[in-house]
């Protein structure tokens, strides 16, 4: 089935991107300025299964206030902001951080995923050990959200428990810091939680402090106060019979030794391997030593060279018995990412309508019949659309040629899409408010609407009527 709702050309285009075997039918609208249209895809329930079900949990509203994000273009997942999923991506997937020292994963294992986050951890095991029953623990409702969506979208057999671990049930007072979820817990203390950002950020080779950084830390940790449920471990896996647990994952920040005080003595045996992320505050790095040794583990830790500013180590526990082995490979089944196939669909376009001029925009759709026409939000806002020209303008524009190159300078193309990181908008932000002062970019636009043609339009914005100089 392919539609469209503009010329004859469009519907040439959708013809051909419904050739492509992940695409059940094709829409393609405007494109009349010569740029490109949009086009929209319907995806093949069987060779595209998830992007068909995030069509489909989007329409259904389940995304609420979460976003698709593809992080290195290999996996599709619901998260609060791009920054933190990449680097839940790049830490659990490609880097394995929690499967090293011989902690692998048998077939249809039963793990605990303690302070589960999006869920990054509970789809690499889902994705890794056939079968394998989650249990994910995440006490912040919005990422508890993301993590039952997420483990829908791919399959996995995750139950997410939206509380916190603790050595005893109860309710405690909780800091959410939207901007930087990762370092949200029990015992999060916004100035030290934002020494140990700012100290992650200078570990890079081309880290610098300044009032740049400090702006941006402050961005990030802006905190969130709330209550939370408490319970402990030994009532999770009594409440969900759990005869045993093949991995204990934690990651709590700070609150580790309260989850290890929530295991009773009958619980300790079933458990065979643990990785926790220890912070190493009064001597807690030892005493989590000495208490996994104590019980039977044998253990080793190890610290992130890009942490050795911070109090952050991960301790891993295996137990004698237990199956070893190297990292589990991830099987990502579903289909392609929206990244890999609109990248495959202009190469299918290229070489079967080789004048025509292919979209600009993909998106997927759970139904076409509702994209006949052009409606309201087809077209990029203004600020993508057309650059606004004026000096402060040219100023970002050489800034951002300075760190992605010359041909990166245009409307739609997207920091971090680029390579952009937290770094990289400290040097952004300070070049060009080296030049165009203070109020010239903020940190908070840069993570939520990240385009060339979205920062230089907040730019010329900023700088007032025919403003070209500092504000």
């Amino acid at each position: 089935m392919n539609r469209n709702g503009d010329s004859g050309g469009n519907t040439q285009l959708a013809d051909v991107l419904g050739e492509h075997p992940a695409v059940a039918g094709a829409a393609v609208t405007g494109g009349s300025d010569g740029r490109g249209g949009h086009a929209r895809l319907l995806p093949d329930p069987a060779a595209a299964r998830v992007l068909h079900r995030s069509a489909a949990l989007e329409a259904a509203g389940r995304l609420g206030g979460l976003g698709w994000h593809e992080p290195a273009g290999e996996i599709r997942v619901a998260g609060l902001n791009r920054t933190e999923t990449d680097f839940l991506y790049r830490e659990i997937f490609t880097e394995n951080a929690y499967f090293r020292h011989g902690i692998a994963l048998p077939a249809g294992a039963v793990v605990v995923d303690v302070g589960a986050n999006i869920g990054m951890f509970t789809l690499r095991v889902a994705l890794s050990s056939p079968g394998a029953r989650i249990i994910a623990v995440e006490p912040v409702a919005e990422l508890a959200d993301a993590v039952a969506l997420n483990a829908e979208l791919h399959g996995a057999d995750a139950t997410v428990l939206c509380t916190a671990l603790g050595g005893a049930a109860g309710e405690s007072a909780f800091t959410f810091y939207p901007n930087n979820s990762v370092m949200s817990g029990r015992f999060a203390d916004a100035a030290d939680d934002g020494d140990v950002l700012k100290g992650y950020l200078l570990t890079g080779g081309d880290g610098h402090r300044g009032d740049q950084l400090d702006r941006l830390v402050a961005d990030r940790m802006a905190a969130r106060p709330r209550r939370v449920p408490v319970t402990t471990l030994t009532g999770v896996a009594r409440e969900h019979g759990l005869s045993h647990i093949d991995l204990l994952k934690i990651d709590v920040e700070k609150a580790e030794a309260e989850v290890l005080d929530g295991i009773d003595e009958a619980l300790w045996p079933r458990i065979d391997r643990i990785v926790v992320e220890v912070h190493d505050v009064d001597g807690r790095l030892a005493a989590v030593l000495a208490q996994l040794r104590g019980r039977g583990f044998e253990v080793t830790h190890e610290q992130d060279p890009r942490l050795a500013l911070t109090p952050c180590h991960n301790v891993y526990a295996l137990r004698s018995g237990a199956g070893t082995g190297p990292a589990p490979r991830p099987a990502p089944g579903g289909g392609p990412t929206l990244r890999r196939l609109e990248e495959e669909l202009r190469e299918l376009t290229a070489r079967r309508l080789p004048s025509a001029v292919p979209p600009r925009r993909y998106t997927v759709v759970a139904d076409l019949a509702r994209s006949d026409r052009l409606a309201p939000g087809d077209e990029p806002p203004a600020s993508r659309q057309h650059t606004p020209a004026s000096a402060r303008v040219a100023v970002l524009a050489r800034v951002w040629s300075e760190l992605f190159g010359p041909q990166a300078v245009r409307p739609e193309a997207d920091f971090f899409d680029l390579g952009g990181d937290s770094l990289t908008a400290v040097r952004l932000m300070a070049s060009v408010e080296g030049e165009l002062g203070e109020d010239a970019l903020t940190p908070d636009l840069i993570f939520t609407d990240s385009t060339f043609g979205a920062l230089a339009a907040a730019v010329e914005a900023s700088g007032g009527h025919g403003s070209t100089g500092h504000a």
